[in-house]
């Protein structure tokens, strides 16, 4: 028997090796066959362009392009697919030179992008998706397609080779994308008012509006001689000013001198800022109201640029608050209330707004006033709920130790973008929006999280225009922006902010025998996120829509515990990130 099984087990074996052997034959063979097909396409590529008569042929240009995307086509797995899909775009590139028909730039440009399409893990997928961009700005004067393509690189690829160039392009074109926020009526849209918040370090400008218009933006150089500063121009489409709007509104604070508007053509209006010296800014617009916003700050702003706070000789009262501060056993000083904000000078990276210290935190209860928010059994309303949270939250910081601001502490009315200007304007080092869920299905209950980001969920899209008091279908609309409004690490440093907020409210209340799920950490294109400096989340603390939620919420003993949650997740943030980045001093 004994040998029967070794018989069998050889045979076994034997078949194994076999089945492996052909395996390994049939991988060489394709192996082989790409290697062959991608010569033979650049063969045929070099006699083309040697052969002047050739060279000047659609018919034979059109024959080399077939050739190598024959190659990705039937051995797309293969490693000379994405070089092979990454040539074939230039030869339409270069066909164009011959041809001077746009429509073959139009198919280079589908071709590299192509390559990013079907290979985003390959080194040549951002150089496709730069090139394609470069195409777009340089050869078809499509600088709105160019400047998406250029955040694309930047996105998408922020570890690839491409991305400085990519910045620096942006730079170059030095104009904002050419959107609308919505559908325009055929009349003019009117320019009814402006506001600004601002300090020392920021500006936000906000140009309301009552429709939606296309606009763009760029800047003007100083001109000396002219007694001309620095300046940022919006151009807005189809639009008159109101005729109750001053020409010129005074500022002089340090960073904005005056707000200039005037009806530059009879369908265009330009709104002028005039700057104190030179600043770097972003545009985005906003829907329903409509309205487009304008961040200045200083330059110097990006991560290459930031300057450390310098080192300097502690005095005898410095000496003492150092000495008061409590010391964590990893070698954090909590900073004390009215200490001064990383946020202080240039505004520097999330990094290293977090490696030394927080100090200023800024609660914003969700809604206020005219609006709402969502609405419950009995007419409870979501913002009388966010605001008595908000304010707890704010007791339980300040007694850590913590500088807390609420974006409004009464029922009052503020616009979205207000509340961010408000943080920035704070220099806060983290940004917390409180808010109170809402479903169709009143069996729905639970906690979430939520970061700004793209995102193609259904649920986070319907949350996100719920908050924005917006359509879905302005959703879209608004992502577009996102990725122009971000760098990675802040996102990913809200990310972390909101998961360690997130387990510890859920921690906080399943010890208190909630029953609702744990939705989890979410992310979602928030209008009250955009323009943040610091990392942001927002809490949505239960469905207002359920009975069992509802009446939670409105019990002191379970917001406390939602509110020791929240106090527990961002003291635990600030110790993991401060931990994190003492280790890596070392």
């Amino acid at each position: 028997m004994d040998y029967i099984i070794r018989k069998r087990g050889s045979a076994l074996c034997a078949l194994l090796l076999l089945v492996f052997v052909f395996a390994l034959a049939d991988e060489l063979h394709a192996a082989t066959s790409a290697a062959a097909a991608y010569q033979s396409a650049n063969a045929a590529y070099v006699d083309l362009t040697r052969d002047k008569d050739k060279a000047r042929d659609r018919v034979s240009w059109m024959a080399v392009i077939h050739k190598y995307q024959s190659v990705a086509k039937k051995h797309p797995k293969s490693r000379f697919a994405p070089t092979a899909r990454y040539k074939a775009a230039k030869c339409y590139e270069e066909l164009h030179g011959v041809s001077s028909n746009p429509k073959d730039l139009d198919r280079a440009v589908d071709a590299f992008l192509d390559v990013a399409e079907n290979h985003p893990g390959s080194t040549l997928a951002d150089d496709a998706v730069y090139h394609a961009a470069r195409i777009c700005q340089d050869k078809l004067s499509s600088q709105q397609r160019a400047y998406t393509l250029y955040q694309r690189v930047i996105s998408q690829f922020p570890e690839g080779d491409m991305v400085q160039l990519a910045r620096e392009q942006l730079n170059s074109l030095n104009i904002e994308k050419n959107t609308a926020t919505g559908v325009s009526r055929q009349g003019l849209g009117h320019v009814k008012t402006l506001r600004q918040w601002s300090d020392k370090d920021y500006t936000r400008v906000v140009v309301n509006l009552d429709e939606n218009v296309s606009f763009k933006t760029f800047t003007l150089p100083a001109d000396p001689k002219a007694d001309r500063p620095h300046r940022v121009v919006i151009e807005l489409e189809n639009a008159r000013v109101s005729p109750s709007l001053p020409a010129r509104t005074k500022v002089n604070d340090g960073i904005l001198t005056d707000i200039r508007v005037s009806q530059y053509q009879s369908t265009s209006v330009r709104v002028v800022l005039d700057l104190a010296q030179k600043f770097s800014y972003r545009a985005f617009p906003l829907a329903d109201p409509a309205r487009l916003v304008v961040d200045i700050s200083k330059d110097g702003s990006s991560p290459k640029s930031v300057m450390r706070e310098p080192a300097r000789t502690l005095g005898e009262d410095d000496q003492k608050a150092a000495a008061a501060r409590p010391e964590s056993a990893s070698g954090f000083k909590k900073v004390p209330k009215y200490s001064k904000s990383q946020m202080a000078e240039e505004v520097p990276s999330i990094a290293a707004q977090l490696s030394l210290k927080v100090s200023k935190i800024v609660i914003d209860p969700g809604h206020g006033g005219k609006d709402p928010g969502a609405i419950g059994p009995e007419g409870v309303l979501e913002k009388d709920l966010t605001l008595a949270i908000s304010k707890a939250l704010a007791r339980r910081l300040r007694l850590e130790g913590f500088e807390v601001y609420l974006t409004r502490d009464s029922d009052v009315f503020l616009e979205l973008e207000e509340r961010t200007a408000f943080a920035n304007k704070k220099r806060a080092d983290l940004f917390v929006s409180i808010h109170i869920n809402s479903h169709n299905n009143k069996s729905v209950q639970g906690i979430e999280t939520y970061f700004l980001n793209l995102t193609t969920d259904a649920s986070a899209i319907e949350v996100a225009a719920r908050e924005n008091a917006t359509t879905s279908r302005s959703i879209s609309d608004l992502q577009l922006i996102i990725n122009d409004l971000m760098l990675n690490s802040k996102i990913n440093e809200s990310s972390r902010f909101a998961s360690s907020v997130h387990k510890c409210v859920m921690s906080s209340v399943l010890n208190t025998g909630y029953h609702g799920r744990d939705l989890g950490v979410k992310q979602a294109p928030f209008y009250v996120l955009l323009g943040a400096h610091m990392p942001s989340i927002l809490c949505e603390l239960g469905f207002i829509s359920n009975g069992s939620d509802l009446s939670l919420l409105q019990c002191d003993s379970h917001q406390a515990t939602l509110i020791d949650g929240i106090a527990k997740g961002i003291n635990k943030y600030i110790m993991n990130t401060t931990y994190a980045f003492m280790r890596r001093a070392k």
